[in-house]
């Protein structure tokens, strides 16, 4: 009798210890201490081999909006402020939509807590977070490719870590958010493996974690849900009823990462910008289908040819699109075959599926098609979605060589094969990043580096006419520009008409012209010319209303001056420069009364508002 129990105890062992040996059966292997340390170590020299040269650079374009802002250089003060706002700065609730990216903001309030305004250093830390960015990718497919070939996961880590389109994102300090959010969504993706791998609870509400904190670093983070739930039909080792609740689990982290800072922090309103996006405004849907398949086969583009890469797109560099343009059905040929190819062999479980599947879940969210985006299209947008298509890409070379990635030994005449093949693309990959970091050495030299390549881009040409207009307002040094007087208007009105060529109801484009007529040329009937056309298509547009009362003013016809005015203090009656311009007004004219009057009324409205000059 006792012998029959030991034997079924035995049994209920050897049987519960089969169940665990079971459940952690796909743990890969641990690596040796050394193989870690050197796998560290070529990572970050391969990191810096490729970036390093960004620590030269400055701030560029957008990156002073975000990384030294009013609120950022209050420190280590402004953290609380950032966790509990959408804005980073009270003037960026157009230009950064209210978006809710705590992460990079805190980040940057440190390191002006730390030491100050030292662009050098904040590239450092941005090459530093692409290290991080890229040894958690390695890692990860690692624990993925556990039966694979070690060369594998390397070639696909060097490979991706080398694609020159990443370097709008490490180079660019604005775009931090973007490796936040692609750190924290590929530690939620290792971590739900191990749930996947041991069925531990605990690792699925660390993935569950990690995502959350991904998209609260940024929106681009959204895809990880969809590639969780890939990697675990992939990959996984769980039964029907473990995914349900693993599906279920990522999809509450979605609703507590998007609709909570929603429900408990006020966002302001945005207001979408024609030229930044023209489909905010479309309403013909097969336009809309059109430019979005124009959209996705730009992204193919530029991965298989990443030449030219421009900081800004926008309308018109991309165009809005009929279906049947020959891209656009270029575009449905290619990605029908992507994704018919992802769903014949999803079955039977890929590698190839997987990395077209990847691919497609990374750029869908980028496609315009939903939701439009700001810019049309950028490089940063294809982050997440060019590891799909390297690991694609490095299959396919294997493959070429008839060699299985999942062989765990390969000759070496494969490897050279492999390897020698790769080498030359690895090092275009690098010369171009190297070359393309150097454009964003600071605003001056990316524009410069861009703008021949974007005439048909609204947006970027008065952005560059805007900028050098500021510099030659702020009567800078303009030979440190490679201008000299003459030139330098001239360059930024063909600019600034080249952006109202693309779109001639550009307020900004229209004013700011004016306002070259006006302060450089001292031509003031032209520039009339433009503001009358800025106040005709936007009777609301202030700057233009005060522009066109000071070249009255300078013409000598101060009733139409005062008229002017007149429009300032009546859409902003705290406008206390437009009060005092009119007394002067009324002053020259000799009605001391009514000059005595609005000069009243100017230090009334002093006392109200901190709004003293236009």
């Amino acid at each position: 009798m006792k012998t029959r129990t030991r034997k079924k105890t035995s049994a209920r062992s050897l049987k519960a210890l089969a169940g665990i040996l079971k459940a952690n059966r796909a743990f890969p292997p641990a690596m040796p201490p050394m193989a870690h340390l050197i796998t560290i170590s070529v990572i970050f020299i391969w990191a810096f081999l490729l970036y390093g040269n960004t620590l030269l650079n400055k701030f560029s374009v957008d990156d002073n909006l975000v990384t030294h802002n009013t609120i950022a250089r209050q420190g280590f003060k402004a953290i609380p402020l950032v966790f509990s706002s959408y804005l980073a700065d009270d003037e960026q609730a157009v230009s950064q939509k209210g978006s809710y990216k705590p992460l990079s903001r805190a980040s940057f309030a440190i390191e002006y807590g730390l030491w100050g305004e030292r662009p050098g250093r904040s590239h450092l830390v941005n090459v530093f977070l692409y290290f991080f960015a890229s040894l958690i990718t390695f890692y990860v497919l690692r624990r993925l490719l556990i039966n694979y070939n070690i060369l594998f996961p390397v070639l696909i880590t060097v490979l991706f870590m080398a694609h020159p389109v990443h370097a709008e994102v490490v180079a660019s300090l604005k775009n931090r958010d973007e490796l936040f959010a692609f750190i924290f969504g590929m530690t939620g993706m290792y971590t739900l493996l191990s749930y996947s791998y041991s069925r531990n609870m605990v690792y699925l509400l660390f993935s569950c974690g990690w995502f959350i904190l991904a998209c609260i670093g940024q929106v681009s983070a959204l895809p990880f849900a969809g590639l969780y739930m890939l990697v675990l039909y992939f990959f996984g080792n769980l039964k029907r009823r473990e995914v349900i609740i693993a599906g279920i689990m990522i999809l509450f982290a979605v609703v507590a990462a998007f609709l909570v800072p929603r429900i408990f922090i006020h966002q302001p309103r945005w207001i979408p910008d024609y030229i930044d996006n023209a489909l905010f405004f479309e309403k013909n849907f097969w336009i809309r289908l059109g430019t979005s398949l124009m959209s996705l086969f730009f992204y193919i583009r530029i991965l298989l040819y990443p030449h030219p890469l421009l900081y800004y797109y926008g309308y018109n560099a991309m165009p809005l699109t009929s279906l049947f343009h020959p891209l656009a059905v270029l575009s449905i040929l290619v990605h029908t075959f992507l994704l018919g190819y992802a769903i014949v062999h999803i079955r039977r479980k890929t590698f190839l599926s997987f990395a077209v599947c990847w691919y497609l879940t990374g750029v869908l969210i980028y496609s315009n098609l939903a939701l439009p985006v700001a810019g049309v299209v950028a490089e940063r947008f294809v982050f997440l979605a060019s590891l799909g298509f390297i690991m694609a890409l490095v299959f396919l070379v294997f493959k070429l060589f008839n060699t299985e990635p999942n062989s765990l030994t390969i000759e070496l005449e494969s490897r050279v094969r492999i390897i020698g093949l790769l080498i030359p693309l690895l090092v275009v990959y690098w010369m171009l990043t190297i070359n393309r970091n150097s454009d964003w050495r600071d605003t001056g030299t990316l524009f410069s580096s861009d703008i021949p390549r974007l005439e048909e881009s609204a947006g970027a040409n008065s952005q560059y006419a805007g900028y050098l207009l500021t510099a030659l307002s702020a009567d800078e040094n303009i030979n440190s520009y490679g201008f000299s007087n003459q030139t330098m208007p001239e360059t930024i009105k063909k600019h600034f008409r080249l952006s109202l060529k693309v779109y001639p109801l550009n307020c900004d484009a229209l004013n700011e012209l004016g306002s070259v007529f006006l302060l450089s040329d001292k031509r003031y009937d032209s520039a009339l010319y433009y503001f009358q056309k800025t106040t005709a298509v936007d009777p609301l547009y202030t700057p233009a209303w005060v522009n066109m009362g000071i070249a009255y003013h300078q013409l000598g016809n101060y009733s139409k001056a005062i008229e002017c005015y007149e429009k300032v203090v009546e859409q902003q009656p705290g406008n206390t420069a437009a009060y005092f311009a009119i007394a002067d007004l009324y002053y020259e004219l000799g009605n001391v009364t009514k000059a005595r009057y609005y000069y009243g009324l100017g230090h009334e409205a002093a006392g109200k508002t901190k709004n003293r000059s236009f």
